[in-house]
């Protein structure tokens, strides 16, 4: 029996498939060679290195059938096969186990997130960049959309002539910093009045809330006269608008870079392209269920993303979801993979909920 592979959901693969235990075996090997060699499988090397107990004869007359199931395929330059994009769903659906999270690992986590500021810009980027390394493959992470939270309070610090630091700070304790440019120099009372102003009048409004608020609750002769006040009133999306943006991070792009997939200047060329279209990868990730998730290859739909896989956990910040992941080739370890991303995810709730912000740190 034959399925087209763009018409089956991951839903009812386990249903439409009955392998016999003859046809696990041989497909489980035959990914986990794959995904160990980079190399088609033949049925000498199963026979060989699996020791499943089949004469090679054998092994390929149900390699022959898993073919005709549309579960393997073999590239024109080789007798091997290797595993269709249904091939590796009916795996990691069915037949992989979830590898644990090696010890290793675990510390190299533990230590590098071992503490940070509850600042989102700082986390992402250490998270980012520690899981593309760990992983590797390409990390990402999308930040939660702060817009539902609530606003507890803004410090304003001059870091420069002319140029403040807003502190936008949530009451699940998330915190935001953004620079704002000053057509004159600020004095120190102008900051202390702009701080008093927009904590007692915009304190405890949800942010998506603000926008519409600002006007008025701070368009008195008060607050016109300060000129960061004014900022806002001009331009309250220049704090306000910033956080109710899903943001995104991307870790090192080197790891992935060096899978055998991206060795041709093309392939290269591609997945660069690919990374660098942001709006793609904010597709891929965002509106993704909760724990960890799976996509592989065609049921992306779309021509760029066919030879990817991408694995994803959502992770809590505050009241708020976000979600972080890996993208990779199709090859990738996915028993191994699951694990450490939905380890990653759960480190990074717990780091959250227990980091404080402490302005003397500021």
């Amino acid at each position: 029996m034959k399925i087209d592979q763009n018409t089956i959901s991951q839903q009812t693969i386990s249903k439409e498939f009955r392998l016999s235990e003859r046809e696990r075996l041989i497909l489980r090997s035959i990914v986990h060679n794959y995904i160990l060699s980079a190399e088609p499988v033949g049925s000498r090397t199963l026979s060989r290195r699996y020791r499943i107990g089949l004469s090679p004869a054998t092994v390929r007359n149900t390699m022959a059938d898993l073919e005709d199931m549309g579960l393997l395929t073999h590239p024109h330059t080789s007798a091997g096969r290797i595993p269709t994009d249904l091939g590796y769903r009916i795996y990691v659906n069915d037949l992989m186990q979830v590898e644990d999270v090696s010890d290793e690992v675990r510390r190299t986590l533990e230590e590098n997130l071992v503490s940070f500021s509850p600042e989102t810009n700082e986390i992402f980027e250490r998270v980012s960049e520690l899981l593309s390394e760990v992983s590797r493959m390409l990390a990402v992470i999308i930040a939660p959309d702060l817009s539902s939270g609530e606003l507890d309070r803004v410090e304003i610090i001059r870091v420069a002539s002319g140029r403040v630091m807003v502190i936008v700070v949530v009451r699940s304790g998330l915190v935001r910093t953004i620079l704002l440019e000053m057509n004159a120099e600020i004095t120190d009372p102008e900051i202390a009045d702009a701080v008093q102003l927009i904590n007692q009048r915009l304190s405890g409004l949800r942010l998506s809330e603000i926008h519409h608020e600002i006007s008025k609750r701070l368009s008195d002769s008060r607050s016109s006269r300060n000129a960061i006040v004014r900022l806002l009133l001009d331009f309250p999306e220049k704090i306000f608008g910033t956080l109710s943006n899903k943001e995104m991070h991307i870790g090192s792009t080197r790891p992935l870079l060096e899978q055998p997939e991206y060795r041709s200047s093309d392939k290269m060329k591609g997945i660069i392209e690919l990374i660098e279209d942001r709006d793609i990868i904010v597709h891929l990730l965002k509106d993704r269920t909760q724990g960890v998730t799976v996509t592989i290859g065609q049921e992306h739909h779309g021509e760029r993303l066919k030879d990817l896989s991408v694995i994803t956990s959502t992770y809590r910040m505050g009241d708020e979801l976000g979600t972080l992941g890996i993208i990779g080739p199709k090859r990738m370890n996915y028993s191994r993979l699951m694990a450490l991303v939905d380890y990653t995810a759960r480190i990074v709730s717990s780091r959250v909920a227990n980091a404080k912000y402490n302005p003397s740190n500021s």
